[in-house]
């Protein structure tokens, strides 16, 4: 398995977006990806809150076993810290995430939000997140959730997918497939990120090869240059 990602900063404005990326060992990978909001504060920090809080407690938490649980516990960690920060700052702040787990021949997949997850199998790439975003006139769209330190709904998505030799997981906030959604092919990363230049939007990208059919897998991680 090898996992690879970036994240560029946009034309204007400062780079709202991060990514967090751990190696279970025997275990599998996680991958989380969050977008600070816009129209709140410090979306950098939230965001950075999220994928930390995130990622940190599956790592801590996680036994192999039960995924649905340990995904939506730790997006209510997440939202927990979050509040605690808010508080501090005395700001309202939000991110949009989503977080996977690689294990053996599965995905398992929760969000909240527009961040994205899709998984492409031969030629065909396959979408299995659902956006929480609502059209709220003149061509804009809002969130319906997210993580923002205010509680989560009961009813936390989740996906289990089956994953097959030669399978690809991208993770990837909107300012990403907004403008680069064809790009999710067998092109590498580095590819990718020349072929996007600079977006107008803060542009992320999360790509795990999944390369093998043995359960124990050779985790490879890599960061392109110069992300932000």
């Amino acid at each position: 398995m090898i996992v690879e990602y970036f994240s560029v900063e946009g034309k204007y404005h400062e780079n709202e977006d991060r990514l967090a990326v751990r190696n279970m060992g025997k275990s599998g990978a996680v991958a989380v990806l969050a977008d600070g909001m816009g129209g709140l504060s410090l979306g950098d920090m939230a965001a950075e809150v999220v994928t930390n809080n995130v990622a940190e407690y599956i790592s801590h938490n996680y036994q192999g076993h039960n995924e649905r649980n340990i995904l939506q516990k730790s997006l209510a960690h997440a939202d927990k810290e979050l509040r605690n920060v808010s508080m501090k700052y005395k700001s309202n702040m939000g991110a949009a995430v989503a977080a996977v787990i690689v294990l053996g021949h599965c995905l398992f997949c929760t969000w909240q939000g527009n961040v994205r997850v899709y998984v492409r199998h031969g030629n065909k790439t396959t979408l299995i997140t659902e956006d929480h975003i609502a059209h709220i006139g003149y061509g804009r769209y809002a969130l319906t959730r997210c993580i923002k330190g205010a509680s989560l709904r009961d009813d936390i998505p989740f996906v289990c997918h089956k994953l097959n030799a030669g399978d690809m997981v991208f993770l990837c906030s909107d300012g990403f497939y907004n403008v680069a959604e064809d790009s999710m092919t067998n092109i590498s990363v580095e590819e990718i990120k020349k072929k996007i230049g600079t977006p107008e939007d803060d542009a992320s990208l999360i790509k795990i090869s999944y390369d093998r059919e043995e359960t124990e897998q050779v985790i490879s991680i890599k960061a392109c240059s110069d992300n932000k």
